[in-house]
């Protein structure tokens, strides 16, 4: 078993955190007289469970996603001591709000003020920062960038239907998080990975089109749940690292079925997991960058804690992230 205080990163490290939450809350009390049925259809409550999120964020009509992105650039910028024109990428991910074209990655770039960036979309759903991360990571490597903007910003509350039961779930917000490539290896990104299977492409889906909504299949909780766990095992397993070497879990949550399940068979202990969902929801590609930044301004995660965070998404995605702050 490798000691935690020997591991190598890639070099690149995260130097700045934010995030961004729309000001609307919206409370259970508000949702429950638009429902159209007042019991779950059994294959909702399969999905969904016992709803876990008490209240949830929804973006005004200026809160578009692009919006939410240049605002927590600004936060991100702030801490990292960075100025705009210092970012040389721009990485959006988001699928709530795709179009054909154009991408959103550059229009939130130009509200951001990164002039210098490149900026372009990536869409894994619920990986998008996991993808995005292995994705800004790869681009520093290279040599011929320094900085990485790397965000997630979702409205998931447009691809759910008003009145039905996905509301309580769904939550609008964006986070992320300054990559630079320091050359330090003591701190920064040790591994990650994203895994896909297409078999499992049906189990959670939308029609074609910008105005469908997302359904959800019973078998999503069981692969979701499984892969997390799985995940988080692989990580550890290839890097030889302990449960005990581990500062905080930060995982995508998905619905409180799949929570549940997971906060039940792991071997990790509670106070090592670090979860947002039951006040924004499922926030997809900012569910843990959110808890991250959240987390690490109330002064509970710090500089130097080694953090696992596993996702699982729609696609059918499954992957992580390993690194010290």
């Amino acid at each position: 078993m490798a000691n935690s205080k020997n591991l190598a990163s890639n070099g690149v490290r995260i130097t700045g955190i934010g995030h961004y939450l729309p000001e609307k809350i919206v409370t259970n009390d508000e949702i429950r007289p638009r429902l159209k049925y007042p019991e779950m259809h059994p294959a909702e409550k399969a999905v969904i469970g016992n709803i876990g999120v008490v209240e949830r964020r929804r973006a005004n009509e200026k809160e578009t996603a692009q919006f939410m992105a240049a605002e927590t650039s600004k936060m991100i910028l702030k801490d990292a001591g960075k100025k705009a024109e210092d970012v040389d990428l721009f990485i959006l991910a988001n699928w709530t709000d795709r179009l054909y074209l154009p991408d959103l990655a550059p229009q939130a770039s130009k509200l951001a003020g990164t002039s210098n960036a490149l900026a372009f979309d990536i869409c894994t759903a619920c990986t998008g920062f996991v993808h995005g991360i292995q994705m800004g990571a790869a681009y520093l490597g290279t040599g011929k960038f320094k900085t990485a903007l790397v965000i997630g910003s979702e409205r998931f509350s447009v691809r759910t239907r008003m009145g039905g039961y996905g509301e309580f779930t769904a939550g609008d917000a964006a986070a992320g998080v300054l990559l630079e490539y320091t050359g330090n290896k003591e701190f920064g990104i040790i591994d990650s990975f994203l895994k896909d299977n297409g078999d499992l492409s049906n189990i959670i889906e939308t029609g074609p089109g910008p105005n469908f909504y997302v359904k959800s299949y019973p078998e999503l909780v069981t692969n979701a749940a499984d892969l997390t766990l799985s995940s988080m095992d692989d990580l550890l397993e290839k890097n030889g690292v302990s449960l005990e070497e581990i500062d905080w879990v930060i995982p995508h949550p998905g619905t409180d079925v799949v929570v549940q399940d997971v906060l039940k068979r792991t071997k990790f202990p509670k106070e090592k997991i670090l979860l947002n969902f039951e006040r924004v929801g499922n926030t997809s590609a900012a569910s843990i960058p959110i808890a991250l930044s959240e987390y690490y301004y109330k002064g509970i995660v710090k500089k130097g804690d080694l953090i696992l965070s596993p996702a699982v998404g729609a696609g059918f995605y499954w992957g992580g992230l390993l690194y010290r702050l």
